[in-house]
C-alpha cells in the first residue's frame, strides 16, 4: 500500500521557488538531504537559477504545485511562467520534509 504524500509538500515547493527568486540559496541548501548536499552546492544552485533566468527572463508567475506520491517521495510539479519561457519546478521531498531531488525542467512536466 503507498503512503499519502507529504501533506504540507505545495507550501514546501512554494518557499523554495521564493527562496530560488530571491536567491537565497542557504534555506534552500539547508533543506537537502544528504544525497542532494553531496550533489549539488549552493554555488551550483545559485548557477542553475541564473542559467535559466538567462534564458528565459525573470519570473512572472507560478502556478500551484501538483502533488503525487511516488515511492518513498512526495514530488511537487509547479509550473513556472518567465518572461520568454516556461518550466516546470520538479521537487522531491523526503517525508522528514527534507529535498531529495530540485529540478528545473523546460516546459510543462507530463
Amino acid at each position: 500500500m503507498t503512503s499519502p504524500p507529504l501533506p504540507d509538500a505545495a507550501e514546501l515547493a512554494v518557499a523554495v521557488i521564493e527562496d530560488l527568486v530571491a536567491g537565497r540559496w542557504t534555506p534552500i541548501a539547508e533543506q537537502f538531504d544528504p544525497a542532494m548536499r553531496d550533489g549539488l552546492s549552493e554555488d551550483a544552485l545559485a548557477a542553475a537559477w541564473t542559467q535559466v533566468v538567462g534564458l528565459s527572463g525573470t519570473l512572472e508567475s507560478h502556478g500551484e504545485p501538483e502533488v503525487l506520491r511516488a515511492g518513498d517521495v512526495t514530488i511537487a510539479n509547479t509550473a513556472l511562467w518567465l518572461e520568454a519561457g516556461d518550466y516546470t519546478a520538479r521537487i522531491a521531498f523526503r517525508d522528514d520534509r527534507t529535498i531529495a531531488g530540485l529540478h528545473l525542467v523546460e516546459g510543462k512536466a507530463s
